[in-house]
């Protein structure tokens, strides 16, 4: 039997739907606004609960790097951008990585090799590293 949880968070509709597999598992399934979005990390969970939170968690913070210029979603995890301006004038981005919405990032780190003239040239640069990263990770079976 399928259970369905819904929330709105920031405008948007979110509704989570679980099905208990048959070893006991728990398959959740994310729509926002009626789109599905089938990149949730973690897939199958242990129990409804866990199943629940996740999807709920990763639907928020899939809205959130739709509405906001500083997240971004790749792979299924999520990539906070900023940016520091230097003594000499100069900018460095840096990215966290995400799972879910957990606000412990798993990754940190400053893109020290660009020193950018603008906040929004570093950040960009910080986003693409940060994509080639998790694509590497991903490749090689790391994550």
């Amino acid at each position: 039997m399928t259970q369905l949880h819904g929330a709105t968070y920031r405008g948007r509709r979110i509704s989570v739907a679980c099905t208990p597999a048959r070893d006991g598992d728990v398959v959740c399934a994310v729509s926002i606004d009626g789109a599905g979005y089938p990149q949730l990390r973690g897939n199958p969970f242990a129990s409804l609960i866990a199943a629940q939170v996740a999807g709920i968690s990763f639907a928020r913070a899939m809205i959130d790097a739709e509405l906001d210029a500083g997240v971004a979603e790749h792979r299924g995890y999520f990539i906070r951008v900023s940016s520091n301006e230097q003594r000499d004038g100069s900018w460095i981005g840096s990215y966290h990585l995400h799972r879910n919405d957990n606000p412990v990032p798993f990754r940190r780190v400053a893109c020290e090799e660009l020193r950018g003239n603008t906040p929004v040239e570093v950040e960009e640069y910080a986003t693409a590293c940060a994509r080639a990263a998790l694509d590497a990770e991903v490749a090689a079976g790391r994550l």
